[in-house]
């Protein structure tokens, strides 16, 4: 556990003396408010993370339950190695956006041994969540090749929604620059909840030497038979289990290294569908926007995160520059492409963890997830 340093201490003194007596635990300090790192390695990993005392952390906003299926999608991009206490970054970055979430589905969770031993799995055990993680593929090689022939795909289910069955890995035959020593592949499970089956996949498509579909043959190539290979996959596990457990709805999130938006009828992500012919099988986020969806309180009307960079990631992870970022998305099948009903209600959301300062800048905290943002979806059935 991190320790309290000394640089600064005078800051926090008012703020001990006011615990000491009852007092305003801490008074948000303008140096601090624009200095996350500073604050960092002023207090303790637990102090950092709690909003009472940092009051413009940003936390994630709550669903509605009853009636709907909710799935929260997430690269956590090695942060459990990073993030050695992960149970902290969990509460404050996930806490309230899983409250009500029926499934979690994470992508770049390789290292399986220090998950389990010190989070998310404690964490999320606590909010009634049971973990799920691909047969046979469990990342814990202790020489540090935690990447090596490992999916890094994994979920989490809330008590209340029932794990009907796990179905099995499918690993991708098409991966190019970067992706090639991981098991790149799709993955799901099928779900009940109040008499109702849900379908849900996890994947993360191949980088490659160049990310989200910009030009890259190689890389272009891989993504494309990655969606065809899902496509087939999803098809065939919904055919061979549809007649003991009629679909309600199907969901396939991720990270598809192809940029999702609701802003534009053409996007790189629609491009990778209509590439790999699954467009009239999947809704994506610009037809989200055209079906009145709600959206998040984090969330612009373009249906992406509310903050496109700005400012320099200075955590371990240190990538998050500029205008980059990298976008889970999750897809809703189309009414009757898998055999499923109509969606009647589709609320949207996108977020990642926010400092915010006294003046509204948003920055990067410093323990960041780097440049990736999650997503969450919530459905309502029509049948």
């Amino acid at each position: 556990m991190k320790t309290h340093k000394n640089q600064g201490s005078h800051r926090l003194l008012p703020a001990l003396v006011a615990l000491m007596f009852g007092g305003q635990a801490w008074a948000y300090d303008p140096y601090y408010s624009n200095n996350p790192t500073a604050w960092y390695n002023e207090v303790a990993e637990d102090e950092y993370f709690n909003p009472s005392l940092t009051p413009g952390w940003q936390l994630n906003e709550t669903c509605g339950d009853t009636g709907y299926f909710s799935v929260v999608s997430y690269n956590i991009f090695h942060n459990v190695p990073f993030v050695y206490d992960f149970g902290d970054e969990m509460e404050q970055s996930l806490g309230k956006v899983t409250k009500c979430a029926d499934v979690v589905l994470y992508q770049e969770a390789w290292d399986y041994d220090d998950i389990i031993q010190d989070g998310p799995k404690q964490n999320m055990a606590s909010r009634g969540f049971n973990m799920l993680t691909p047969s046979g593929y469990y990342c814990d090689d202790t020489w540090g090749g935690i990447e090596n022939d490992c999916s890094g795909l994994m979920m989490f289910y809330k008590s209340g929604t029932t794990l009907v069955k796990e179905l099995t890995l499918q690993p991708f035959t098409d991966v190019n620059g970067a992706d090639v020593h991981k098991e790149k592949g799709v993955w799901g499970a099928i779900f009940a909840k109040a008499g109702k089956y849900y379908y849900v996949f996890d994947t993360h498509f191949t980088y490659g030497n160049k990310g989200h579909l910009e030009g890259d043959a190689a890389s272009d190539a891989s993504r494309i038979s990655n969606m065809k290979q899902s496509l087939a996959y999803i098809r065939n596990q919904v055919n061979a289990n549809q007649a003991g457990y009629p679909p309600s709805l199907v969901l396939f999130g991720g990270d598809f290294n192809s940029d999702f938006t609701s802003a534009s009828s053409y996007s790189r992500g629609y491009q990778l569908l209509v590439q790999a012919a699954a467009q009239t099988y999947f809704y994506e986020p610009y037809a989200y926007s055209m079906m009145n969806a709600v959206l998040g309180g984090y969330e612009t009307p373009g249906f992406q995160s509310n903050w496109m960079g700005g400012a320099v990631d200075t955590g371990p992870n240190g990538m998050a520059t500029g205008a980059k970022a990298d976008y889970d998305t999750v897809l809703v099948g189309k009414p009757g492409a898998f055999g499923e009903c109509a969606p009647i209600e589709i609320a949207y959301s996108g977020w990642a963890p926010a400092w915010k300062t006294t003046a509204g800048e948003r920055r990067w905290p410093f323990y960041t997830h780097s440049d990736h943002y999650g997503r969450w979806i919530r459905v309502k059935p029509g049948c």
